[in-house]
């Protein structure tokens, strides 16, 4: 597997000063993706966004993991339900010229 998208935990951990702990955690909850290639655990570097989120929600609001889960599942929710509110103005725009 090519290595160029991925970043080891250790490394993102000690650059953002964050326990290894905490992010081994998101992945056991199911919150980040991670890989493991000869005994060295990485994420995938699209998710450093996500990761970076999460971890300013952990330490700037003090939001436990369990906080966190619930966050991330409402911010899902509100996208799906802001995509499905496009693909039906889009499908009024079709049948309706006005809008």
């Amino acid at each position: 597997m090519e290595t160029d998208q991925l970043i080891a935990i250790d490394i993102f951990c000690t650059n953002y000063n964050v326990e290894y702990s905490f992010v081994q955690s998101l992945g056991e909850a199911g919150l980040i993706d991670t890989v493991v290639i000869q005994e060295t655990k990485y994420i995938h570097i699209p998710q450093l966004q996500k990761l970076e989120s999460i971890i300013r929600l952990h330490d700037d609001l003090d939001i436990n993991l369990e906080g966190i889960e619930v966050v991330h599942h409402l911010l899902k929710r509100v996208e799906t339900m802001q995509n499905e509110i496009l693909m039906l103005k889009n499908r009024l725009r079709f049948f309706d010229g006005n809008v």
